[in-house]
């Protein structure tokens, strides 16, 4: 491959029959190879489909006629796990999947994750300048192979999570460009698991109203359909069970990397303190205003990613498979560091990379699920919170990386930005 100058019309969005079927392929043997691998290790083992079961029940009482909040599932390590989400989620997804046996069902959603992984691989190229049809399909099954080693994914797929395809979603709306229905995606994410949300809040403090004004429709749209589908559940979930994230699990279980449960590690609390939302209102600020620099100075996905790591920092909970979000900036970063022969941007895709695939607090002993905060040594808190420290450092260096490399006009308009999107291409 060589480096190649910025070509006036956008990376093609097409994906051609041989690449969807390579990817499919790819996706099955993976899942293959990830239930082989982790159902025959005594500590995945214990964790394989812990949350798919709960998936599961949702559809069962969804077919059944009784309420999706009235189902727990009695985990031997968690104890007793509710169903979290809106109600249309689980008419979506989980009526159809909760025909099948837990096994089949497993391989089956394990594989559309991959799936989905596959084409969150070809749109983040797609954002870094890869435009070449070959290289793209070539690099998009490189990057569906690695990814599935990074942690957020593994953990998606051991639990049997719903992330990759949210991510999924999100991404749609920042592949460069700014169609009428840019925003979509994001709402009806949104509407099926509430952290993306906060893509909304970016798409104001951008000034991008058409697609916020879209995704609040949709959020708003899917809303609306749950009342229409499921009324009593809708109405129990939006009346105030969106509000508990203590049904969630413990907020100080290691797991846990927001910020919340960073500090409620530090201080050993079992519970929200009034405090801890001056923090979050704090780095929220921060972040947003992370990613309008980002958007002022060219960028619409680095504001993406911006308000990602955001909302993953100020969430009550962002589990280790939450932070898939940063699978594509690790993508448009390795592509920077090629096209531009960085070896400072290498060895930063490198370190994330590494960060975001040990799990190193299981390697040293620190205890995952305690049944009540644990007295950690300052280095073990750090080491606990690896992911939002992480995340932090990215939001206060991202602009001054910015403010030297950028040569795009800070007042220049977000459409001309967008369309400019991205900076280089790289080719065959």
């Amino acid at each position: 491959m060589q480096t190649t100058e910025i070509e006036s019309r956008p990376p093609s969005r097409r994906l051609n029959i041989g690449t969807i079927a390579a990817v499919v392929v790819a996706a099955f043997a993976l899942a293959l190879i990830a239930e082989a691998i982790f159902t025959r290790d005594p500590y995945w083992a214990l964790r394989w489909t812990v949350d798919l079961k709960v998936y599961l029940a949702s559809g069962e009482a969804v077919r059944h006629g009784t309420s999706l909040y009235d189902v727990a599932i009695q985990s031997p390590l968690y104890g007793p796990m509710p169903y979290l989400y809106p109600p249309l989620t689980a008419i979506l997804f989980f009526v159809p999947l909760s025909l099948l046996p837990i096994g089949v069902a497993s391989l089956v959603w394990n594989t559309l994750s991959l799936i989905a992984l596959g084409a969150v691989a070809w749109l983040s190229l797609g954002i870094a300048g890869v435009r070449t049809p070959r290289t793209r399909a070539a690099l998009t099954l490189v990057v569906l192979v690695l990814a599935t080693w990074l942690l957020p994914v593994r953990i998606q797929l051991i639990a049997g999570q719903i992330n990759m395809f949210l991510l999924l979603l999100v991404l749609l709306d920042f592949r460069g460009h700014t169609g009428r229905w840019r925003g979509l995606g994001i709402g009806i994410a949104a509407g099926l698991k509430v952290t993306p949300l906060i893509f909304i809040a970016y798409l104001v403090v951008t000034r991008q109203w058409r697609a916020a004004a879209t995704a609040t429709a949709a959020f708003l749209g899917t809303v609306a359909l749950g009342f229409v589908l499921l009324p009593a559940d809708a109405a129990r979930y939006w009346g105030g069970l969106v509000l508990h994230s203590s049904r969630a699990g413990g907020v100080w279980d290691t797991p846990n990397q927001s910020l919340s449960g960073a500090l409620a590690r530090g201080v050993s609390s079992t519970q929200f303190a009034h405090w801890w939302l001056v923090v979050l209102a704090i780095v929220a600020v921060l972040g947003l205003a992370v990613a309008r620099y980002a958007h002022q100075h060219g960028s619409d996905f680095l504001g993406f990613s911006a308000a990602a790591v955001t909302g993953l920092l100020v969430s009550p909970v962002s589990w280790e498979h939450h932070w898939v979000y940063v699978i594509p900036l690790l993508v448009w970063l390795a592509v920077r560091a090629y096209r531009d022969r960085s070896a400072v941007l290498a060895t930063l895709t490198v370190v994330l990379a590494a960060v975001f695939s040990i799990r190193v607090f299981s390697l040293l002993g620190i205890q995952e699920s305690p049944p009540a905060p644990m007295a950690l040594a300052g280095w073990e808190q750090v080491i606990a919170a690896l992911f939002p420290l992480t995340g932090l450092l990215l939001l206060l260096a991202g602009p001054i990386w910015l403010h030297r490399t950028s040569r795009v006009p800070v007042a220049e308009p977000a459409e001309r930005v967008l369309l400019r999107e991205p900076t280089g291409a790289v080719a065959a």
